[in-house]
């Protein structure tokens, strides 16, 4: 490695160091004169973790009667009303996901940018929900 290189990464590292150190400092004090919006944050990081964890834990309680949906869906006539009872159990579980957040959310959402990350989350959460219900499918009967 050249001697250019080495230099670069000693004074790369001095700089970054220093940086993060300014930052953290500028940010300890905004949150010492501010101490009410960090509190308020607090509590939005709070139910933002707590929406999280019943959105990860809602699937799986479908672990529970799943052998027994299986087999009211192989019993079924036709494909779409097996499809139909997939697409609406997955469509309840995203349904409670909203219920949930808005519920949190004390039912009021403001600004532009929240409904984008509140719309982000629910489509993730959806996602989610249809990936456990497809992976607890697929290991039903084993």
């Amino acid at each position: 490695m050249s001697v250019f290189a080495e230099v670069g990464k000693f004074v790369g590292a001095k700089v970054a160091g220093t940086l993060i150190t300014m930052a953290m400092l500028a940010g300890g004090v905004w949150c010492y004169y501010n101490w009410d919006d960090v509190k308020a944050f607090g509590a939005v990081i709070k139910a933002v973790l707590f929406w999280i964890l019943l959105v990860a834990a809602l699937p799986w309680s479908s672990f529970l009667f799943m052998k027994p949906l299986m087999g009211f869906q192989s019993n079924l006539n036709s494909e779409k009303a097996a499809a139909a009872v997939s697409i609406g159990l997955i469509g309840l579980y995203c349904l409670l996901d909203i219920f949930f957040a808005f519920q949190l959310g004390d039912w009021s959402d403001k600004g532009g940018f929240s409904w984008f990350v509140l719309i982000l989350g629910l489509v993730a959460a959806g996602a989610y929900n249809f990936v456990i219900c497809e992976s607890l499918a697929r290991n039903a009967d084993k």
